[in-house]
């Protein structure tokens, strides 16, 4: 029988910005992952440090939090079956 694996994916404001949205889904749909969920949302200063807690003590995690905090992002949910 057949594991699901779930997978998270973000997109980041910058590929937001470019019109990368489509083009993101289509590459993971032709891979054979299924979307299950997506958000389109703007994450909060403490949600994304609490996301990033594994990175807190690298010299770029004040960058990352203020540049994923910058616009919106649209997370996703993915299954694949292996």
């Amino acid at each position: 029988m057949a594991h699901t694996k779930c997978t998270f994916i973000a997109i980041k404001p910058d590929g937001i910005q470019w019109g990368l949205i489509g083009d993101i889904i289509k590459h993971f749909e032709q891979k054979g992952f299924h979307l299950v969920g997506m958000k389109f949302l703007r994450a909060s200063k403490e949600h994304l440090k609490q996301h990033y807690v594994d990175l807190k003590d690298s010299p770029f995690f004040a960058g990352l939090v203020k540049y994923m905090n910058s616009g919106p992002v649209v997370s996703m949910e993915y299954h694949s079956w292996q």
